[in-house]
């Protein structure tokens, strides 16, 4: 769950259908500054999954309406989906026809311990604004993987640092206390856009593996 005193919102725009389609369409048929941007996560997402075994079950929460669906299901056998709203649930189902989504809380997962060879959390540790959270959700998403956690993340460049902001950058040595206060240890670390952009994609192994 998230930490006492936490000031994780959910945001309510995303619960409705007519939101999620919207969501959807601004990933999907994106303006072009934004297609850019979009592409140079995908690649630095591409070269986080080329560090992880293939195979396996992985799980990808929050899922959204399924944006790396696909990729996911490229690099592993089964792609298992959760996230807090069902309308972004339906959106993704919608495209993918998969049946192994459901609608669940990330900072509390449905799932046995190693239930899954890998969990992915994509967009989502930046909306966070407060380190405890940031280890509630490691801890969550690292307690149901049985060897890799994938996530994103925004970290200070040289030009690039966000402070101000409600998606506020990380300092690497914050970002490396938090990993190790949910018990991962970093592997990998891909900026997507060096130094223009603080989006980056980590590659965590369980301390305990």
């Amino acid at each position: 769950m998230p930490s006492k005193g936490s000031d994780f919102v959910r945001p309510d725009r995303y619960r409705e259908i007519d939101s999620a389609d919207k969501y959807d369409a601004g990933i999907r048929k994106p303006s072009l500054p934004r297609r850019f941007s979009h592409a140079m996560e995908e690649w630095a997402l591409k070269r986080a999954l080329a560090r992880v075994d293939g195979g396996g079950l992985v799980l990808d929460s929050p899922s959204g309406t399924g944006r790396i669906h696909e990729e996911l299901q490229q690099k592993f056998d089964e792609v298992f989906s959760l996230d807090s709203s069902h309308a972004m649930l339906v959106v993704h189902q919608n495209h993918t026809h998969s049946g192994r989504a459901v609608t669940g809380d990330i900072f509390n997962l449905p799932y046995a311990d190693n239930q899954f060879d890998h969990v992915v959390c994509y967009r989502l540790f930046h909306h966070m604004q407060n380190d405890a959270d940031r280890v509630a959700i490691l801890k969550s998403i690292a307690r149901v993987a049985k060897k890799d956690v994938v996530f994103t993340a925004w970290v200070d460049t040289l030009i690039n640092k966000r402070r101000g902001s409600r998606r506020r950058t990380l300092t690497r040595k914050q970002l490396g206390t938090i990993i190790n206060q949910a018990g991962l240890k970093m592997d990998y670390i891909t900026f997507a856009s060096w130094p223009f952009q603080p989006k980056t994609v980590v590659v965590c192994s369980k301390l305990n593996a």
